[in-house]
């Protein structure tokens, strides 16, 4: 099956991707909120055979501080990915400071994306399309990835970014298309 964009009628605000399944995608709702921090928890990286950590992690600094009062400040960006009205997956962004820095943290103008896709439909170009969208609207971004997700970062790679920094576990990735 061909994947493409094919803008739905009447709407500058959303999309439809043709991927391994028709997609809608729109940008974020207030009503999205608590489905954005499903979707923070889902992003999360699991290794193979290892316990998801528990719900709780969302409650850290490093980790809350990505939707804390998301919509707040200038540049807070998501684009929902919905499958027959049912939300499927979520891409998003923010901007830090250098006094709040991220895991994928390169400069205060840079937004750092963040994204996850609910389990049962990965693997179908849902995160691809979401991405895309997204990027479209953000074309310097920057992101964390575990230097074990070597399906997401392929896909981050396959969309312009770039390996920036590496600590042995995670990898700072940018995306600079202005340059």
């Amino acid at each position: 099956m061909d994947t493409g964009r094919v803008r739905s009628r009447g709407s500058t605000d959303s999309a439809r991707y043709i991927c391994a399944v028709v997609l809608d995608l729109r940008r974020w709702e207030i009503g999205d909120e608590s489905f954005l921090w499903d979707m923070l928890y889902q992003s999360i990286h699991v290794a193979e055979g290892k316990a998801p950590p528990p719900r709780s992690i969302l409650e850290d600094r490093r980790i809350r501080h990505y939707l804390e009062e998301f919509g707040s400040r200038i540049g807070d960006d998501a684009v929902i990915a919905c499958q027959d009205g049912h939300r499927v997956g979520a891409a998003f962004c923010r901007r830090f400071t250098v006094k709040e820095v991220s895991y994928g943290f390169v400069a205060e103008d840079i937004p750092e994306v963040g994204m996850a896709v609910v389990r049962e439909y990965r693997g179908k170009g849902i995160g691809r399309a979401m991405l895309t969208e997204l990027l479209g609207r953000h074309p310097k971004t920057s992101l964390s990835v575990d230097e074990g997700n070597v399906c997401a970062r392929r896909l981050y790679e396959s969309l312009g970014f770039a390996v920036l920094s590496s600590d042995g576990t995670a990898v700072t990735m940018l995306r600079d298309l202005q340059a």
